[in-house]
């Protein structure tokens, strides 16, 4: 038996026969593509979001139904992460629409898109896309623009470059370009921070409807069928009742559902019978199920070094806000060695315990090489609010970094002659502080310079 339920990541294209309960909202965003060339599909963290157009959208738009354009699409997926302009590149070339797909063709492309604002209209120019084939760039996560932008005055710039780049192709009629973002609703407002993006955001706007009880019902039911089993019905009222109207425990539910139909495929030798409560509470049910999952990859670890640098990269991968709000920090492979220590084999193990398709906490999903321009990023936002461990570990995170940031400053200032050095009990909290968590400068570099006069 497949199992059906795809856990806390996202639902992908080829995952469309397992998508229900959407099939509403799916034809509403074929109906607003048609009318526009922008699109930003907004909601909660936990939403549905990229699920929506990736296993909703997507099939619909290469199986031609939307009339009112060319049947033929071509898609480039992309986040923004540390470098969107590059990513942007990277998303066109993976599309294959280039003949060459090589290192040149990447830096080729992304000097034609930085070279103006309308340099994705001359990448689909030089591109081998028939005439008249439509092409659509998802930029999903979008809300990492904001963070990239305030890693300095360049980084401020780029940004901006590159939002001025899909707002172009977006408003052009030329050739048959369209953008989709998706984007955290709690980062609306950030949009202000940009040269006509919060125009063009509130004019193409998507906010996603929360799932009445018989859509999410579908959702929980459809998938177990396509898979071959069923669920009981007492289960599918428990688990609407555990789920309530809260849109951001549709990840919580989709882990649930997964760990469910593990347990139940382990430990019912008759298929026939049904997916029941006995299973769903064997696995901890929705309030405990992803934290004591998390929590077994992390026990499977070989040993306390392999712990630690665990508790080091889902640190680096995470963030607590200025605001409070949970932010995933994706970041390259080679940068997250640095930040541990060093040792890449060590490290590797981390990431595959905590990405097997049973698990898919880390992305990317097992069997994806690594290299050290791979982006590690935690799958969903939910994973940093439902387990305790990683919850306690971002709060140990963000007091280092206030720790980080006031020696790195006050040593500025010493160097100006403008502060003295530190004394007790001040100089004991830092001493304990770096002995304990033993910094160093390519993670002191994520919150300020200065890290050698600092320490």
């Amino acid at each position: 038996m497949s199992k059906p339920f795809p856990g806390l990541r996202p639902f992908q294209l080829e995952e469309s026969h397992l998508f229900f309960g959407r099939e509403e909202q799916t034809g509403q965003l074929l109906e607003r593509l048609s009318g526009t060339r922008f699109l930003a599909v907004v909601g909660a963290s936990g939403s549905g979001k990229s699920s929506l157009v990736r296993a909703g959208l997507l099939p619909q738009l290469y199986g031609g139904t939307m009339v009112k354009t060319s049947v033929h699409w071509e898609i480039a997926i992309m986040r923004p992460g540390g470098d969107p302009t590059t990513n942007l590149a990277r998303s066109l070339v993976d599309s294959e629409i280039f003949e060459d797909d090589s290192e040149d063709q990447l830096q080729l492309l992304r000097t034609m898109l930085s070279r103006s604002g309308l340099g994705l209209l001359e990448a689909y120019r030089q591109s081998n896309i028939e005439p008249g084939t439509n092409l659509l760039v998802l930029v999903d996560q979008f809300e990492e623009i904001f963070r990239f932008r305030q890693s300095g005055s360049k980084a401020s710039e780029e940004a901006a470059d590159f939002i001025e780049l899909i707002l172009e192709a977006s408003w052009q009629e030329e050739l048959p370009i369209y953008v989709i973002l998706t984007m955290r609703s709690d980062f609306l407002g950030d949009c202000a921070e940009f040269k006509s993006l919060a125009e063009a955001v509130n004019e193409g706007e998507y906010l996603i409807p929360r799932l009445n009880r018989r859509q999410r019902a579908l959702a929980i039911e459809g998938p177990a069928r396509v898979g071959g089993g069923e669920m009981s019905p007492r289960l599918v009222q428990q688990l609407l009742n555990d789920i309530g109207d809260d849109p951001d425990q549709l990840p919580i539910l989709q882990h649930s559902l997964m760990r469910t139909w593990e347990y139940w495929e382990q430990h019912t030798e008759d298929k026939s019978k049904p997916l029941d409560v006995e299973h769903y509470r064997a696995i901890g049910t929705m309030k405990e199920a992803l934290s004591r999952h998390a929590d077994e990859a992390h026990n499977q670890l070989p040993d306390d070094q392999h712990r630690k640098i665990c508790e080091r990269m889902f640190k680096s991968i995470t963030e607590r806000g200025n605001d409070g709000r949970g932010i995933r920090r994706p970041l390259p492979f080679s940068d997250l060695v640095e930040i541990i220590g060093g040792d890449e084999q060590a490290l590797m193990r981390v990431i595959d315990e905590f990405r097997t398709t049973n698990r898919s906490f880390i992305m990317p999903l097992e069997h994806t090489q690594v290299d050290n321009d791979t982006v590690i990023d935690i799958s969903h936002e939910s994973l940093m609010r439902a387990w305790g461990r990683l919850r306690s570990w971002v709060d140990e995170e963000s007091q280092s970094a206030r720790i980080y940031r006031r020696l790195a400053e006050t040593s500025a200032l010493h160097s100006a002659g403008e502060a003295g050095l530190y004394h007790d009990p001040d100089l004991r909290i830092a001493i304990t502080w770096r002995e304990e968590h033993h910094p160093n400068e390519q993670w002191a570099s994520r919150y300020s310079g200065n890290f050698n006069a600092a320490m």
